[in-house]
């Protein structure tokens, strides 16, 4: 087709126009994995974030979980989930606009047989874009009047997730929408209209090949003028024919104002639902667990299996995701993150008995009803305390922050002590004030390690002749920060890492404290990392970022419900709890009655600014 009379371009303008209006408006926006977003939530902005009173479990390392990991060894920092509530720990975001994604998206080629060469053009012809316009023009009018299906909504969620086919690579990846049209007219519609751009397509890209490339001698030097477009903005043009295609791909274009219909679930159908913050401060962390959780889906190859996303916000939004899970038919819900989602949503989920995978390791929220999936860092003292007693190293001190977090791994330690029949040489907790001065720091690390300086008129004595330390080995109770502003005081106090044996959890493994001297040949725990290799081939494949911890955590949520789904368990919690223990990408692991979790850690030392492997994780618990 080289050239339109006149009168019917006119018509086909003013087509396109009204069309491209409307595709503008209604073109459904996509979320940053090309998940669907439903209008679950308003915005909340303004949301005033909790007080530090929460606690301090999952919530006080925000910081190290948004990095990525490292491999062991490697000199960069390597983040693992812990504790992370600190300084309120669920902050309050804003709430992503209410978007839903098209159905499809416009095939890459179409048509049964290869379009005849479009002839020379000629003054009263169309450009390539005009053209194809008018192409379209009927097409998109048609779509555009043409109303939704006329079903009644039974109920709405954030992003809905078929294993229907494996993710696209890169982050747009798209999961697709589980709707679609009952009648027969829309199908036979969007199948007419999805041929028709895949023809346009297959033109375009014809009508690219068959351009003529200009000589080297007439193309335009460097240093001239850049020569003023004639005619219409070519890239004007480009917007509003992508917007068209959007809109013809799309086979209910008002859906986006009409809401998102969710089938009624099937009987044979498991339906899990991702209860994670995808807007808000920490959307960051939601958008890793999402990916954790689909790259498992679509790993597993369970087509009974679908999986829809509801947005917490962090914290604000957790009832009413919740809300909407139940109203979505859910058969179990994975997450929320934080302790104060975990506690509002558990509450909702509870009315119906639906079972809870939390993505938190705060012992504080376990409950009965539900599980923690989290790294416990009790667990990580526990196994710590077990490898100095083995050793051989019986006087124990601990050195304990005055935070939520400090308080919390000191209580436990001395529990454990207790049950063993110990006590331990001394303790020491360091209020913020005591960190913050230097003066004040000193003399409380000096009482703590009983240092007795010399007097004025004798020598200091040489290494060797030291006299033995007061303790043998001591606990850091804290955050990474609070090991890096006391060790080095320690060692100044003769209290160094070569005389003592530091014991640290599993937010060591960052770059500033393996390059830190005064912790050399210190040791702490650390999740397996002896399936890092082959997780982070499977996830670079399809994403380029490297996968962080929660990653681990929701994939190994979404393995394991395939794997327990396959028996259609009419009561979870039988056979959540009665499995002999799970060993995935996270490590192994089991699940306990009182709805806390047993976890396989590993010990790592630091050597040179690198961790390496001293004591591999067992493979079952």
């Amino acid at each position: 087709m080289s050239s339109i009379t006149g009168p019917f371009r006119l018509l086909a303008g003013l087509l396109f126009l009204t069309a491209c209006g409307v595709a503008v408006e209604q073109a459904p926006q996509t979320s940053g994995t090309g998940s669907a977003e439903m209008n679950a939530a308003a915005p909340d902005a303004d949301a005033t974030p909790p007080s530090d009173s929460d606690g301090l479990i999952i919530d006080n390392i925000i910081a190290s979980l948004g990095k990525t990991e490292t491999e062991p060894g490697v000199a960069e920092p390597a983040t693992e989930q812990s504790a992370t509530e600190q300084a309120g720990g669920e902050q309050a975001g804003g709430e992503q606009s209410a978007t839903e994604q098209a159905e499809g998206t416009p095939p890459a080629s179409g048509g049964d047989s290869d379009p005849a060469p479009a002839p020379a053009p000629t003054e009263d012809s169309l450009s390539s874009t005009e053209t194809v316009l008018a192409l379209l023009a009927p097409v998109i009018a048609d779509s555009a009047k043409r109303l939704a299906p006329d079903t009644t909504p039974d109920a709405k969620s954030d992003t809905g997730t078929r294993n229907d086919a494996a993710p696209k690579s890169g982050p747009g990846s798209d999961t697709g929408s589980d709707t679609g049209s009952d009648t027969k007219t829309a199908t036979e519609t969007g199948a007419a209209a999805g041929k028709a751009v895949g023809d346009i397509i297959w033109n375009l890209e014809s009508a690219q090949k068959d351009k003529t490339v200009p000589d080297s001698d007439t193309a335009q030097a460097p240093g001239d003028a850049a020569a003023a477009p004639v005619g219409p903005d070519e890239s004007l043009s480009s917007d509003a024919l992508e917007a068209a295609f959007a809109m013809i791909a799309n086979r209910n274009p008002l859906a986006a104002q009409q809401g998102f219909t969710l089938p009624r679930k099937p009987v044979a159908v498991t339906r899990v639902g991702l209860l994670i913050p995808t807007s808000g401060a920490n959307a960051q962390l939601g958008m890793e667990l999402q990916r954790g959780a689909e790259l498992a889906l679509f790993s597993m190859g369970d087509t009974s299996i679908e999986l829809l996303v509801f947005d917490t916000a962090g914290g604000p939004r957790s009832e009413e995701a919740a809300r909407a899970a139940l109203a979505a038919e859910v058969d179990i819900i994975v997450g929320p993150l934080f302790s104060r989602s975990v506690v509002a949503a558990r509450a909702i989920a509870g009315t119906r008995n639906v079972p809870m995978l939390s993505l938190s390791n705060n012992l504080d929220v376990a409950d009965r009803t539900s599980w923690l999936l989290g790294y416990m860092p009790e667990q990580q003292i526990e196994l710590l305390l077990g490898h100095a007693l083995t050793a051989g190293h019986t006087k124990i001190a601990i050195l304990a922050e005055d935070s939520p977090f400090g308080r919390r791994l000191s209580a436990h330690a001395l529990r454990r002590l207790k049950q063993l029949g110990m006590t331990p040489e001394v303790v020491q907790t360091l209020s913020p004030a005591q960190l913050a001065s230097e003066d004040q720091l000193k003399t409380a690390i000096q009482t703590f390690t009983g240092y007795e300086p010399p007097a004025k008129d004798e020598e200091a004595p040489a290494f060797a002749d030291l006299p033995p330390p007061r303790f043998e080995a001591v606990v850091f109770a804290g955050g990474a920060e609070f090991a890096l502003r006391t060790a080095p005081v320690l060692a100044y106090y003769d209290a160094d890492s070569e005389r003592v044996l530091y014991l640290g959890n599993a937010q060591w493994n960052q770059r500033r404290l393996l390059m830190e001297p005064s912790l050399h040949g210190a040791l702490f725990a650390s999740r397996p990392t002896d399936q890092d290799d082959k997780f982070n081939s499977l996830w670079t494949g399809i994403w380029d970022s490297r996968p962080g911890s929660l990653a681990r955590l929701s994939f190994d949520a979404m393995a394991m419900i395939t794997v327990v789904g396959k028996n259609r368990p009419q009561r979870w919690r039988s056979s959540l709890v009665a499995n002999s223990g799970f060993n995935g990408f996270s490590g192994a692991y089991r699940l306990l009655p009182d709805g806390s979790n047993r976890r396989a850690f590993e010990l790592r030392q630091i050597e040179a600014g690198v961790s390496i492997l001293f004591r591999a994780a067992p493979e079952k618990i």
